[in-house]
């Protein structure tokens, strides 16, 4: 018996080392560098929802998703390389085709939209681009805005580029800039949080749409297949229910506690 135990010992930290070998780590992305999915100094939806993704029970210790958030130049990057990963929160328009060629989507998890916001004190309907015609706007460095970009480059608006969300919230709610450009994601989470009560969200969006999922196509086919099951069950997961109602964004989920909320 002794010797049966010496040897079960001698074996355990090989067993270990096994173990830690067949665990496979997978970077997961995220460029959404904004409230409610980064936060400084606490826990963001991407951190949660890439803990979610580590303890699932299904996951059995097979794979270890680590979160690295990055500006979208280094995403850019690592797309073009195709390295293996999983992109959190992004639309499929917002890629390229080459960038998303044979990778794997997931259904949506998220609705949302660019939502046009101004000061109460000088509310803006936004009907199109005319309506910022003369204005000032606020927009995010290196973001594209589809259906504006042809006025500010001709000069008819006048577009000022920050770094954050926070900071176009801000600068409305000063007066700084007439109307400024922000996921209707971020607005919530700041709304829950009882800020910027003083906004007025124009009711036309610049567009909407549909929070994804990609899985490159060199990231291995249990890991997709595993984050693809895992989306599938979130229209039933408490977990994930109560992470959208704790970042404020019940109202954007595609699928809610009871049932279907905003389509496939």
């Amino acid at each position: 018996m002794r010797k049966i135990l010496l040897l079960l010992l001698g074996l355990l930290p090989a067993l270990c080392v096994a173990e830690k070998v067949a665990q496979q780590r997978v970077e997961t992305w995220s460029y959404n560098l904004s409230p409610p999915f980064s936060l400084q100094g606490q826990q963001g939806l991407s951190a949660a929802f890439v803990e979610l993704l580590n303890n699932e029970p299904a996951n059995n210790r097979r794979f270890r998703f680590e979160l690295v958030e990055l500006p979208r130049k280094r995403l850019d990057l690592r797309l073009a390389d195709n390295r293996p990963g999983v992109l959190l929160w992004v639309a499929p328009r917002f890629l390229s085709h080459a960038q998303t060629a044979q990778g794997r989507w997931s259904r949506p998890l998220l609705d949302d939209q660019q939502v046009v916001i101004s000061s109460n004190r000088q509310p803006i309907d936004y009907e199109g681009p005319e309506s910022l015609h003369g204005l000032a706007f606020g927009g995010l460095l290196g973001h594209l805005y589809a259906g504006l970009d042809a006025d500010v480059a001709s000069g008819r608006i006048r577009r000022e580029d920050v770094t954050s969300d926070l900071q176009n919230l801000e600068k409305v709610s000063s007066g700084r800039v007439d109307a400024a450009l922000v996921p209707r994601s971020t607005l919530l989470y700041y709304r829950k949080a009882k800020r910027f009560d003083g906004l007025y969200v124009a009711p036309t969006p610049l567009y909407s749409f549909r929070r994804h999922l990609l899985m490159t196509s060199s990231l291995s086919g249990p890991a997709t297949e595993y984050v693809l099951r895992v989306v599938e069950t979130l229209p039933h997961s408490p977990r994930w229910l109560a992470l959208i109602e704790r970042y404020g964004l019940e109202s954007l989920g595609v699928y809610r506690r009871h049932g279907r909320a905003n389509g496939p």
